[in-house]
């Protein structure tokens, strides 16, 4: 069976209207996988993937690295 992986994300983030915050994600390889890459998902549509690759749909207000 696979180990459970583990990121670390803070509860919450928060800035100024009209300011960028970043969301920081801490974890170490194994938990990334072979791929090294991890997913970010919105509650809205459209999805942030595999560090820097977009689906169609998600805002110019958000940007990944």
């Amino acid at each position: 069976s696979r180990a459970q992986s583990a990121l670390t994300q803070p509860p919450s983030v928060s800035e100024s209207l009209g300011q960028s915050v970043t969301i920081s994600c801490t974890g170490t390889s194994s938990d990334v996988g072979r791929y090294n890459c991890v997913s970010w998902c919105q509650k809205h549509p459209g999805t942030i993937y595999d560090v820097s690759y977009w689906l169609s749909g998600v805002s110019d207000r958000f940007s990944g690295s």
